[in-house]
């Protein structure tokens, strides 16, 4: 009677574990137009046990078989028993579960690359009924600036359009209405797009920091270098001069404050950004350059915030290329076409 209780047992937890494995793979698929499907080893307690080997014996030959090419198309050395390992976590949190990357490499296995498509190794991996997706801060702050800019530039080229308008004509409300909506949306838009600029830089470099902290000895640094990547006291243009040369092991990293493109990016586009972030009626000090912070909020212009999604480009591109990334500009960063507009699909 035992043996019979074990072999039925064991059955039964074959059974689950494959049905349940099935789920988050279709899951992960995006095959599945609601939450996973509920599986409990309660549902075959009363199931004769001739029935429970033939299913899972059919199970083996067939279900098993497919999910094995999953794995082995998606991931690397990982059974379709690991894929249920997630299972009461997703349908705990109603099929949309959300864990670092590296905690699921650690539960389940690594995704092969072209499952990650070159997220950073401090992603989010999402899993929904959207399927496998993975988020970051880069890959949507990346999206506020391209975001940003177009509609900046719609609003610009709206503007352009009216040209110069003589006063009269200025102050009559039929005309006044649409206009004054267009240069709230383009002034919207031009500190929006300038501080996601900042944004997507800072959450950048923070990324580089954390990936390498994982992964090093910090103790055979000095501790300066250790403070610049660990106190969290370093500002962001030390970390864009220092951190790069910091991770390769070398003297000098592709950036210096006193050459572009971070000498504008600093004497130019950081001012403007500050005087929005920290807007008040008080003048910068004259250690920050003595400048009127209310008139940076007012006179920003067009031209500005494209030096400024220009000279995040510029930055973003020479540090990743500094550390041998691969490809040559990060896959999170949205293509701008000729007309300088931001391609989104």
């Amino acid at each position: 009677m035992g043996k019979v209780t074990q072999g039925r047992e064991k059955e039964v937890a074959e059974i689950v574990r494959l049905k349940r494995a099935a789920e988050v793979g279709r899951l992960m698929l995006g095959e599945l137009d609601g939450p996973l499907r509920l599986i409990h080893q309660e549902d075959y307690a009363n199931k004769p046990r001739r029935e429970l080997k033939a299913e899972a014996v059919a199970l083996r030959s067939s279900l098993k078989k497919e999910l094995f090419k999953f794995c082995r198309r998606n991931f690397r050395d990982v059974a379709p028993e690991d894929l249920a390992l997630l299972y009461e976590d997703i349908v705990a949190h109603n099929s949309q579960f959300r864990l670092p990357l590296h905690e699921f490499i650690r539960r389940v296995g690594e995704p092969l690359p072209m499952v990650l498509k070159g997220v950073p190794a401090h992603a989010t991996v999402d899993l929904s009924p959207w399927g496998l997706q993975t988020e970051y801060p880069e890959m949507h702050l990346a999206r506020d600036v391209a975001l940003a800019y177009n509609d900046a530039l719609d609003a610009h080229e709206e503007q352009m359009k009216h040209g110069v308008v003589p006063w009269q004509r200025a102050k009559n409300e039929a005309f006044r209405g649409p206009l004054a909506a267009t240069l709230s949306r383009g002034k919207y838009s031009m500190r929006m797009c300038l501080l996601s600029c900042f944004n997507l830089t800072e959450a950048f470099i923070n990324g580089i920091v954390w990936e390498f902290v994982q992964n090093t000895d910090m103790t055979v640094l000095s501790k300066t270098k250790q403070d610049i990547l660990t106190k969290g006291q370093a500002s962001l243009l030390e970390k864009l001069v220092k951190v790069p040369a910091i991770v390769m092991g070398k003297e000098q990293g592709p950036l210096c404050q006193k050459r572009e493109p971070l000498l504008t990016f600093r004497d130019l586009v950081k001012p403007f950004r500050d005087s929005i972030v920290h807007a008040s009626p008080f003048s910068a000090p004259e250690r920050f350059g003595g400048y009127d912070k209310l008139e940076r909020v007012y006179e920003l212009e067009m031209s500005t915030v494209t030096k400024a999604v220009e000279l995040t480009l510029s930055i973003v591109g020479r540090i990743h290329q500094f550390l041998d990334r691969q490809p040559d500009t990060p896959t999170w960063m949205p293509h701008r076409g000729n007309d300088g507009r931001f391609v989104l699909s």
